[in-house]
């Protein structure tokens, strides 16, 4: 299960590309060597370096998350593993190695925080942005954009009855695609309704009733891995809440946003 993957991870031709672009030759074949080899030979920390290199010079995607993420877990850092997977599933919702990984990982962190309930009609909404890859939306709400121009034109330019009825329906079932798709694309890249999420980094954290370093605020404890939201930040302290609904104040440098 923890094994990088060359059809989604760091495919050495697409970073190549980009690497041309943005650092000079040796630099590239440098960076692209740690990250396709580096992990193979099981050479953790250089796997991690040449990958978070990768990111940094501005290229990322599940594929380098999922891989970012088995590296730290073999390195035995659980909450940066558990943070890299979770961003591949931002990128690839539903992906099952990364979602697999995430539910071994969750499973050795030392909350058991247990969710409450999502309500119906948020859990339906939920599923119908995570329903297609952000790819294969892509594809579809730009064909649905061709049908639908392609389809008018030749309903409105069309001299002939057939081809001008075509036309007609072509453009109906383009609009069709491009409101349902294109609606579900701009809520997702614009993180319409979706709230902020952390990953606490660090081994244990005091949760507090205030922002304020006062033992006597401490309500309870979190632990690397645990997975919270993010509902408002304060000088160097944000207000997390965790899945089970519990609420408090974590220094902002003890978690990193998913």
């Amino acid at each position: 299960m923890m094994r990088a993957r060359s059809r989604r991870g760091v495919v050495a031709a697409a970073v190549s590309a980009l690497l041309l672009l943005a650092a000079p030759a040796g630099a590239q074949d440098e960076i692209v060597a740690r990250a396709n080899q580096a992990y193979q030979e099981g050479d953790w920390a250089s796997a991690i370096e040449a990958y978070q290199a990768v990111r940094e010079a501005g290229f990322t995607s599940a594929g380098l998350e999922y891989n970012l993420g088995n590296a730290w877990f073999k390195s035995g850092s659980l909450g940066r593993a558990i943070l890299h997977w979770e961003r591949a599933l931002l990128l690839e919702p539903g992906d099952p190695d990364a979602e697999a990984n995430l539910a071994l990982a969750r499973s050795l962190t030392a909350d058991a925080v247990e969710p409450l309930p999502t309500f119906w009609l948020f859990a339906a909404v939920s599923w119908w942005v995570d329903l297609v890859p952000r790819g294969w939306l892509l594809v579809l709400v730009g064909a649905g954009w061709l049908a639908l121009t392609g389809g008018a034109a030749a309903r409105i330019l069309s001299r002939r009855d057939l081809v001008a009825r075509l036309g007609f329906w072509v453009a109906v079932t383009g609009a069709v695609i491009v409101v349902l798709l294109g609606t579900n694309l701009v809520v997702r890249e614009a993180g319409i309704g979706s709230a902020e999420h952390g990953i606490v980094l660090v081994e244990a954290v005091p949760v507090r009733s205030a922002p304020a370093e006062d033992d006597d605020l401490t309500l309870f404890e979190v632990h690397e891995g645990t997975r919270v939201r993010i509902d408002q930040r304060t000088g160097g302290w944000v207000e997390v809440v965790l899945d089970d609904g519990k609420v408090g104040w974590i220094p902002v440098a003890s978690l990193e946003v998913i």
